[in-house]
C-alpha cells in the first residue's frame, strides 16, 4: 500500500491536516477495492512468479519427466520408498475383498482370484496385484490393467496383466483419423470425447521389434488419480514434494560425509631435517584421504590444513520442518512417511492417523473399487458366463469391503464402536466393514461357533448371550418384572 503524497494532499495537508488525512484513507480505501485478488497482483513482489497459461492437463513431456524422477526417488531415498509402500499397503492391506453370499459363487471366485495364474507373469494373485497397481499409481501417476482372454476350459479363462504407462504408444498422436476420432496421448478418442481405446506397445517400446496395437477400452482399465477436468493421464504423487526431497537428500548427504569426517580422528608427524638425514624419501606415500585411526608421517616442510565447517545446529529440527512439508505433498502424515513417533501421544497419533485415513479411503472409493475392482469383477462374471462355469444370472455387481485400519488403542476404539452400535448411531454391518472383514461372512461365523459352544456347554465371554453387561440387563428386567406384578 503506497503512502506517497501527490502535491494537492500536500498542500490541502498542510493548510488542514485533518482533511489531508481524510483524503488518504480514502483513496487507500479505493485501492484496496480495485486490488481484486491479492494472489493476481502483478508488482515487484510477484516479478519472479512465472506460471503458464491455464491448462486442463500436464503436458506429456513434464509427466514423463515427472515419472522418470518419481522412479528414481522410489529407489534411492528411503523417505520415497517408504512412502510409496506405505500408500500401497494401507489402502490395499490384505486385499479389498469382494461380499458374496452365494457358497458355490464365493468358491469359484477363490479358485480363480487367489491363486496365482490369475497373473499374467504369475507373480502375484489379485490382491498382490491391487498392491501392485496401487504402488505403481502411486510412483508412476497412472497404471494400465489388460484383460487376457485365455483358453483354459477348466477355471475362469481370464488373466490380467498390469503394464506401466510407458507402454502406451505416444506416437500416436493424431488430431483426427480416418473414422473421425483423434487420439492424444496414445489414447483414442470418438468425435464425442469417449475413450475409444488405447495404443499399447506389445513388449518394452525401448526394443526396436516392439510394435503397438490397438486395445478397445472394454478391455483395458486405466487407473489415475484425477486432479482436475478433462485430465486424461495422472501425476505421481508427491509431485509438489520432488524438489524439496532431492534438495533434503542431498543436504542429508553432506551432513553425513561432515560427520564422518569429523569422526576421523588421525596423527600427522612431521619429522626435522637432522632425523630425515639418511632416511629414504620413497618410504614416504602421498595420501589424499583421511581415515578414523590413520596415523602419517610427513616430509620435512609438509603441514596438513583442517577445514572449519560451521556447525550443524538445529538440524533435527529442520529436517522434521522440511519432512513435514514433503509428506504433505503425498499425502500422508509426517510419522507414517518417516516412522518417527518420538512426539506422538495417543490424542496427537490418532488424529494424524485419521486425516491419513481419509485420503487412504479417497483412493480406495474414487479410483480401486469403482475403476479395477468393479471392472475386474465384471470380466471375471462375462469370462465364466462364456464357458458356462457361471449361470448366466450371476450378479455383475457386488460390494467390496477395504481392509480396516490397525487401530491405536483397540480397548477404546471397539468400545467407542459398541457404543455407537447400541445407541443406534451405526449399524452392526457397518461396524464390522469398518474393522475390514464382511458381515455376512462373521453372521455365519457366528452361528457356527454358537452351536460348537452350546454343544461343549461353553459360555464365552465372546458370545453376546453371556456378556457380563446384557447378562446384569436381564436380571434387572427380571426383578422390575417381578416388582410390578
Amino acid at each position: 500500500m503506497s503512502l506517497e503524497l501527490n502535491l494537492l494532499d500536500k498542500v490541502v495537508s498542510y493548510f488542514s491536516p485533518q482533511w489531508g488525512l481524510k483524503r488518504i484513507q480514502r483513496r487507500n480505501a479505493m485501492d484496496i477495492l480495485q486490488r481484486g485478488y491479492e494472489g493476481a497482483r502483478k508488482d515487484r513482489r510477484t516479478k519472479g512468479w512465472n506460471v503458464n497459461d491455464f491448462e486442463q492437463a500436464a503436458k506429456l513431456a513434464e509427466i514423463k519427466t515427472l515419472k522418470n524422477r518419481s522412479r528414481d526417488l522410489y529407489r534411492n531415498n528411503p523417505y520415497s520408498f517408504r512412502a510409496h509402500n506405505s500408500i500401497a499397503n494401507n489402502t490395499t492391506g490384505r486385499g479389498i475383498v469382494p461380499a458374496i453370499k452365494n457358497e458355490l459363487l464365493k468358491k469359484i471366485w477363490k479358485d480363480w482370484a487367489h491363486q496365482t495364474s490369475v497373473d499374467f507373469d504369475a507373480n502375484c494373485n489379485f490382491y498382490g496385484l491391487q498392491n501392485l497397481c496401487m504402488r505403481t499409481l502411486s510412483m508412476h501417476g497412472s497404471v494400465l490393467i489388460l484383460r487376457i482372454k485365455t483358453n483354459n476350459k477348466e477355471h475362469i479363462p481370464l488373466e490380467l496383466k498390469v503394464v506401466s504407462t510407458k507402454f502406451l504408444d505416444l506416437s500416436k498422436d493424431t488430431i483426427k483419423t480416418s473414422t473421425g476420432s483423434y487420439i492424444s496421448g496414445g489414447i483414442e478418442f470418438a468425435s464425442t470425447g469417449k475413450r475409444k481405446g488405447y495404443w499399447i506397445y506389445d513388449k518394452d517400446p525401448e526394443l526396436e521389434y516392439s510394435k503397438s496395437t490397438f486395445w478397445k477400452d472394454q478391455d483395458v482399465i486405466h487407473l489415475f488419480f484425477q486432479d482436475e477436468p478433462g485430465q486424461i493421464h495422472g501425476v505421481p504423487f508427491g509431485s509438489p514434494s520432488m524438489m524439496s526431497l532431492r534438495d533434503f537428500d542431498d543436504y542429508s548427504d553432506a551432513q553425513l560425509v561432515r560427520q564422518k569426517i569429523a569422526s576421523c580422528f588421525s596423527i600427522f608427524i612431521t619429522k626435522t631435517d637432522a632425523e630425515m638425514i639418511g632416511a629414504d624419501t620413497q618410504d614416504y606415500e602421498e595420501f589424499d584421504r583421511v581415515e578414523p585411526g590413520l596415523i602419517q608421517t610427513l616430509e620435512p616442510g609438509k603441514s596438513v590444513t583442517f577445514a572449519s565447517p560451521p556447525p550443524a545446529d538445529g538440524y533435527g529440527e529442520y529436517s522434521k520442518n522440511v519432512l513435514t512439508g514433503i509428506s504433505a505433498g503425498y499425502g500422508m502424515s509426517y510419522e507414517a512417511m518417516t516412522g518417527d513417533l518420538s512426539h506422538v501421544n495417543y490424542s496427537s497419533g490418532r488424529m494424524g492417523w485419521l486425516e491419513y485415513q481419509r485420503m487412504i479411503e479417497t483412493w480406495q472409493n474414487f479410483i480401486l473399487i469403482p475403476k479395477l475392482c468393479a471392472k475386474v469383477w465384471l470380466w471375471f462374471v462375462e469370462a465364466g458366463n462364456l464357458l458356462g462355469i457361471l449361470p448366466k444370472d450371476t450378479p455383475k455387481t457386488v460390494e467390496w469391503t477395504a481392509p480396516g485400519r490397525m487401530m491405536i488403542d483397540p480397548v477404546k476404539e471397539v468400545n467407542g464402536l459398541l457404543a455407537q452400535v447400541r445407541a443406534g448411531f451405526m449399524s452392526w454391518q457397518e461396524a464390522v466393514r469398518l474393522l475390514g472383514y464382511a458381515p455376512e461372512e462373521i453372521l455365519e461365523e457366528m452361528k457356527i461357533s454358537k452351536e460348537l459352544f452350546d454343544k461343549a456347554g461353553l459360555h464365552p465371554k465372546s458370545d453376546p448371550r453371556y456378556d457380563a453387561v446384557n447378562l446384569k440387563n436381564q436380571s434387572n428386567d427380571t426383578g422390575n418384572n417381578s416388582t410390578h406384578q
